[in-house]
């Protein structure tokens, strides 16, 4: 079981990898400090790459479901228990000028600007949500304006609800954290008063799109590889709006994959190396818009990145939380590893602490039919073993 490509082969023999964000606190990323430790070993099986991993991901519990699907993990020789092991581990590559590959900027006084695997000033830039308009074809550039906090009253007088308001300061951000979609007067004055209150100097502005199609659309670059399309997959969610994972997409539109690739080119012209997706849709009346760009590795990268291997037509990429049956939640997901039908990326073992805490598995369902596949979640969810369904 090898992926098509590692991240070794993208960023290099020498590189090291750590994918988890600063422990400095940041408004618009997740404050969930073990869903951040949980997913420092989501590509263990796509990497090839020394990564620092949380010591609660490497237990006998993920060496066992690894076992059952015949991929063999080399025991990752940089690991951490807590914020001043991982940051101790971090010093230790800054001394020895490492080349770390990151998720994230950090703070200059956390990582020697010249340890990250390209330019980091550039890195930022390219995933800053203010700056799309410089990095990619102005076709498609939603309709947007980036203003001043003390300006945005003023400017949302010449706009019409719905409309989007995200965060356009130099900040990382994930998982939707600072993009706030505003139907009602309610929705909008909430948005405001969220960025007053994080003290928020900067603000995009962008219309709510009448969407028909979504994907997310990877690609990877490096030297010697050159632009490489890996997949697409959508993002599932019900009618509330609640996450139930990414399926992958087989039959890509072309026009989708083109625009994908002139984005990649633009971030490549500019310096970037690794891999990259980008949210893109067709709105109802034929255009293609690019409404989040993220150079870095993506929830779904694993999936696709697997996919032929994986020998069945339909992924879907799932993480889910236990409940306090942590064994119950193991047995449960170990039994559909052994069908053959649930491919584990990572298991964040609850019972590794002296308090103990939910354990989380994030992996890739394959089957025929994503009706087999919903069948299994189905059966999955009466067994009473997870907190909430599906994580976000």
């Amino acid at each position: 079981m090898k992926p098509t490509f590692t991240l070794k082969q993208i960023y290099g023999e020498d590189a090291v990898y750590s994918p988890r964000p600063s422990y400095k606190e940041n408004p618009w990323m997740s404050q969930d400090m073990e869903q951040l430790d949980f997913l420092t070993a989501r590509e263990l099986v796509i990497s090839n790459l020394p990564t620092l991993v949380h010591k609660a991901t490497q237990t006998d519990k993920i060496k066992e479901l690894f076992e059952i699907v015949g991929v063999e993990i080399p025991e990752q020789t940089y690991q951490y228990g807590n914020q001043e092991e991982y940051e101790a581990i971090l010093h230790k590559w800054s001394q020895e000028k490492k080349k770390i590959v990151f998720h994230y900027l950090y703070d200059e006084d956390e990582i020697n600007r010249e340890c990250y695997w390209m330019d980091a000033e550039m890195f930022n830039y390219l995933n800053c949500k203010a700056n799309i308009d410089d990095i990619i074809p102005k076709k498609y550039v939603p309709k947007r304006d980036v203003v001043c906090i003390n300006q945005l009253e003023e400017e949302l007088k010449s706009w019409k609800l719905p409309l989007i308001l995200k965060q356009g300061e130099d900040l990382p951000s994930s998982g939707g954290h600072g993009v706030m979609i505003c139907h009602t007067d309610d929705q909008l004055a909430e948005a405001i008063h969220k960025f007053k209150s994080e003290d928020t100097k900067m603000v995009i502005v962008e219309e709510c799109l009448d969407i028909e199609e979504n994907y997310c659309c990877q690609y990877l670059y490096s030297n010697e590889l050159g632009i490489q399309f890996i997949g697409a997959s959508k993002q599932i969610t019900d009618d509330n709006g609640k996450y139930s994972g990414n399926v992958l997409v087989e039959n890509v539109p072309e026009e989708i994959i083109q625009a994908g690739r002139e984005i990649m080119d633009c971030g490549v012209e500019k310096g970037f190396i690794g891999v990259a997706g980008f949210d893109l849709v067709i709105t109802k009346d034929g255009q293609v818009k690019a409404i989040d760009l993220n150079f870095r590795q993506n929830g779904s990268t694993s999936m696709l990145l697997l996919h032929e291997q994986l020998g069945r037509p339909v992924n879907k990429f799932l993480a889910y939380r236990s409940n306090d049956q942590r064994d119950a939640f193991y047995t449960a997901i170990k039994e559909y590893v052994e069908k053959g039908v649930l491919f584990p990326l990572a298991y964040y073992d609850g019972d590794y602490f002296e308090q103990k805490k939910p354990s989380r598995f994030t992996g890739v369902w394959y089957a025929d039919s994503i009706e087999e596949i919903e069948r299994y979640e189905k059966e999955l969810m009466e067994k009473s073993v997870l907190e909430n369904g599906p994580e976000d």
